[in-house]
């Protein structure tokens, strides 16, 4: 029998090796192995727990197997010089967890004897079990001792001598302490991030809201469509006085209004730059027509052009260097100077409100939704790239409008208006990364005002709105004697139309959008559609037996809808992919002429003549533009106005061509006499608001009666028909508008 006695975990001297291998040393006794690089001692594959320090000494120990180790070598191995510690109680405390760790018994050793007063011993044969070694070369020694045992001497190398073992023991405890470290900060992250998440889910940031409320003015007849602007003390807005506007201003926190001596006689304030320096004006003959822009000096002077710009709604950018407008269907924007005016973007709508992101990179406006009701805000990159709408389809409110982003970017205000009602709504724009926030758009007001929301920047917290209130009853009027009788007393009736037989009243329900029939005789009242059908203009056939009226739903386009005087048979009239805006009766009720378009590809209005049994429509030539058609009693003519509302037409059937009737301002519907010779209409820019008449063979428009003294009172006279007798029918709104200051708190 050949016995091989390995005196320690050495390599060959003798005969040159060179195995490829890695520094990897590891060595066994008894059932025990051990790495002693990585610092792992296993019993039988199961790996066991052990201390620094006793792992130390059992590396020692196993490098030299069968000799004594004395106290003061361990002590020398384990502790730097100078270490000022308890040695004997430490030695004695690590040497007891390594006989505990190898089931080792102090008495009755067989790993690791006590050598009285001289040190330790390993006793146990100490075998190689990896033959892995960054070597080179290695030359056994073989000794032969004339019997069948064989000696083999093995010379340390110095890639595994102690010196380079306590290296490799270093080097570990540092990969050791690198891994400690990588895992306590994974941890840490966790905690932070499991925080983070936790705090993010259950403490989202809170929906802003309005604080405060505050009236402002007193005025009670400011005109809304003039706008707001402030430069942080004051805010400018508009009032009518006859047939002209004069510019006033107040302190933002109320008080007596003034007016403000503005360079022209009709003057639109539109913005203030951001340096207040430079109003932005426009001067104007009629509210809604395009202006040529000025530049006019806060502290007063003669203003400037603002080059050859000419539209509607402009806006500073932020660092004052430009400006952008509505011309025509188009955006444009212009430098400062009045330079380098250029198109920027051509929505298929009309765009309005146009507005600067705090870093001037993007653009957002409104415009009239293709085919739907109400608005939709568009947003856009400064140079007119990337085009989309703000909101998805179907995302309340149904209509916006007139937004504007809060001083520090944070928020997006704007006016949402749905179901007759319109409020203040903000929709975050900044992201939170400690806590969830909602991207959506959050109503902040509700009722009972109607709120129209003009947002100046530069506020802060503080928006300012027109506050609507009004009253509406319908007044029948005798012109001749200006004797009046009240024929409602509901205060929320729009549009109202009185039957052919004079009995019976349709009228809109604001702000719901209901229809309803009320007797005249009775308080009798039938509901006649449901929300969400909102209804507008309607009107009786000849014979009163259908009411004809034009109805939006969320998301669709505007329909005509028929139905029947007793609430039944309801039942749309235009097919699918058109819309309508407004329609009346043929005179034997078989036929309605319609304001009509495409929804996809949206031309202007045209006028159509739509039979009701077949479905068949065609469109009046030369029609395109024009809106409100009324068809004669005698079935001859249809009158309309064009799309400014500043011209009265009327279309001959015998002539097949269309002619000019009467100019105005700001012309309503138009009604015709009973016996249909001639054209009654109002014109609502006129000094008193008078009701004009104009034959239908031509002249001059007679004036047939006027609201100035009652106009001195804040209400509005809106005239919608007249009778057999020639007594006029006016829808009285009741109203205040005034300006309101909200404080909203935006977390």
């Amino acid at each position: 029998m050949t016995q091989c006695v390995i005196y320690s975990p050495l390599i060959f001297t003798g005969r040159t090796l060179e195995p490829k291998v890695q520094p990897t040393l590891s060595v066994r006794f008894g059932l025990f192995d051990v790495d002693l690089v990585r610092g792992i001692v296993t019993r039988q594959g199961t790996r066991l727990k052990l201390q620094d320090q006793p792992f130390r000494i059992l590396t020692i120990l196993v490098q030299r197997p069968g000799e004594i180790i004395t106290r003061e070598e361990l002590r020398q191995a384990l502790w730097q010089e100078g270490t000022h510690v308890n040695f004997d109680g430490s030695l004695n405390a690590a040497l007891k967890k390594l006989r505990s760790c190898l089931q080792d018994d102090a008495e009755n050793p067989r790993f690791i004897e006590t050598v009285p007063r001289q040190g330790y011993r390993f006793l146990a044969p100490v075998h190689q079990i990896h033959a892995r070694a960054n070597v080179t070369s290695a030359t056994p020694s073989v000794t032969s001792t004339g019997t069948d045992e064989v000696e083999i001497h093995l010379s340390m190398q110095p890639e595994f001598s102690a010196e380079r073992v306590a290296e490799l023991q270093k080097e570990r405890r540092k990969e050791q302490s690198a891994r400690r470290w990588w895992d306590i900060t994974l941890l840490t992250v966790a905690i932070l991030f499991g925080s983070w998440l936790f705090f993010f889910i259950i403490y989202p940031v809170p929906h802003p809201s309005v604080q405060r409320m505050v009236r402002i003015t007193n005025a009670g007849d400011i005109d809304e469509t003039g706008g707001i602007v402030s430069d942080g003390s004051r805010i400018f807005f508009r009032e009518r006085f006859g047939e002209r506007w004069q510019l006033m201003q107040t302190s933002v926190e109320g008080g007596n209004a003034e007016g403000v001596a503005a360079p022209f006689a009709n003057t639109r304030l539109f913005a203030i730059s951001p340096d207040h320096s430079v109003f932005l004006i426009g001067e104007f003959n009629r509210p809604d027509d395009e202006m040529t822009l000025w530049l006019w000096p806060v502290q007063g002077g003669a203003p400037r052009r603002l080059g050859e710009a000419t539209g509607r709604d402009p806006a500073w950018s932020p660092d004052g260097s430009q400006v952008v407008f509505v011309h025509d269907q188009s955006l444009f924007v212009v430098h400062a100077d009045g330079t380098h005016r250029h198109e920027i973007a051509r929505p298929n709508g009309r765009p309005h409100a146009p507005a600067w992101s705090g870093d001037g990179e993007t653009i957002r406006f409104h415009s009239e939704n293709g085919g739907s009701n109400g608005s939709t805000i568009w947003e856009m990159n400064a140079d007119g790239s990337k085009l989309h709408r703000v909101l998805a389809r179907g995302t309340p409110p149904v209509s916006q409008s007139s937004g504007q982003w809060t001083a520090d970017g944070k928020y997006f205000l704007f006016s949402g208006c749905q179901n007759g009602e319109c409020n203040l709504w903000g929709m975050r724009e900044a992201w939170n990364w400690f806590r969830r926030t909602n991207q959506g758009p959050v109503q902040l007001t509700r009722g009972p005002d109607l709120l129209q929301v003009s947002i100046p920047a530069q506020t802060g917290s503080r928006v300012f709105a027109f506050s609507l209130r009004s009253h509406r009853e319908l007044k029948k009027i005798d012109p001749k004697t200006n004797g009046s009788v009240f024929l409602t007393p509901t205060l929320r009736a729009d549009e109202a139309v009185v039957s052919p037989e004079g009995q019976s009243l349709l009228y809109v329900d604001r702000p719901g959008g209901s229809l309803w029939l009320s007797r005249m005789d009775s308080k009798k009242q039938l509901r006649l559609t449901d929300a969400p059908l909102v209804a507008a203009a309607p009107r009786w056939s000849r014979d009163g037996k259908r009411i004809l009226f034009t109805g939006v739903q969320p998301g669709h386009a505007r329909q005509i809808y028929i139905l029947s005087s007793d609430g039944g048979g309801l039942r749309a009239v235009l097919p699918e992919g058109r819309e309508g805006a407004s329609a009346d009766w043929s005179p034997d009720d078989t036929q309605i002429v319609v304001s009509m378009r495409d929804v996809k590809i949206p031309p202007k209005f045209g006028i159509y003549l739509f039979k009701l049994q077949t479905g068949e429509f065609t469109l009046l030539p030369d029609s395109r533009g024009f809106a409100e058609p009324r068809w004669s009693p005698d079935g001859r003519y249809i009158a309309a106005l064009d799309e400014s509302k500043h011209h009265l037409v009327i279309y001959d059937f015998q002539t097949k061509s269309w002619r000019p009737l009467a100019e105005g301002g700001l012309i309503g519907i138009p009604y015709w006499s009973d016996k249909g010779e001639s054209i009654y209409f109002q014109d609502q820019l006129e000094k008193e608001q008078s009701v004009y008449k104009v034959s239908v063979v031509g002249g001059e428009p007679q004036r047939v009666f006027g609201f100035g003294e009652v106009l001195q009172s804040p209400a509005h006279y809106l005239f919608n028909g007249l009778d057999d007798k020639g007594w006029l029918y006016v829808t009285v709104e009741r109203g205040l508008t005034d300006i309101y200051a909200l404080d909203l708190d935006l977390p």
